[in-house]
């Protein structure tokens, strides 16, 4: 993988936003949000690149794991 030049945009920079969005959710839903979390996902509401898609996703990686425990793949015949 060749490194970035500097000052060109990375590609994944809405991913990187949304996770830190999904993270200050999960963080709103355990009681432990901060001003700075507030004031951050402010900032993050009103980006753009930041869909609901993206921090869904994102929900889905930081939870993954327990929802595949709650929710097997296969079923029992």
């Amino acid at each position: 993988m060749a490194m970035r030049v500097k000052g060109e945009p990375r590609w994944d920079d809405c991913w990187r936003k949304s996770r830190i969005a999904a993270r200050l959710l999960l963080r709103e839903k355990s009681g432990k949000l901060t001003g700075r979390d507030v004031a951050l996902g402010k900032k993050l509401a009103a980006d753009p690149g930041v869909t609901p898609r993206l921090i869904q996703q994102a929900l889905y990686v930081f939870q993954g794991r327990q929802y595949l425990v709650a929710h097997p793949r296969r079923r029992e015949a």
